[in-house]
Order: C-alpha cells, then sequence, then structure tokens
C-alpha cells in the first residue's frame, strides 16, 4: 500500500509541475520581447578581415619539438 502511495505522489508532483509550467497568465503579465537583439548567433569574423582572406596565412611558423628527446643522448 505504502509504495502505492509514493508513486500516486510522485504522479500528483509531475502533474502539479506541468500544470505550473504550462498556466495562462492573466492580462497584467508583461509580454515576453520578441527578438532582443542580443547577436548569439552573429558570425565571430573580425571587421578588418574579409572571409576570403586566411588570418594566419603570414604567421610564422612553429617549431616542432619532439617531446620524448629534450636533451642530447649520453656516448
Amino acid at each position: 500500500m505504502i509504495p502505492t502511495l509514493i508513486v500516486l505522489g510522485f504522479l500528483a508532483f509531475g502533474v502539479a509541475i506541468v500544470a505550473f509550467a504550462t498556466r495562462h497568465r492573466g492580462p497584467g503579465a508583461a509580454p515576453a520581447p520578441l527578438d532582443p537583439q542580443t547577436g548569439w548567433n552573429d558570425p565571430i569574423t573580425p571587421a578588418n578581415v574579409s572571409t576570403s582572406e586566411d588570418p594566419f596565412a603570414h604567421a610564422p611558423q612553429m617549431a616542432v619539438v619532439d617531446p620524448v628527446r629534450t636533451t642530447e643522448p649520453h656516448a
């Protein structure tokens, strides 16, 4: 009997959460902004670089370092 009451309590709690989340607000509620213009989906290209030019095309080459052999071998 107790497990049945626990399950019914969880179901009632779930229904209450869904009813609270989907309730209709009255006419005094503030409307949500339609388009806040935050720019979260704007492209991330800099303004002074065209999209066809690679910004790292003229960068100096990195030196390749062997992580295993950092010292001279012993003779």
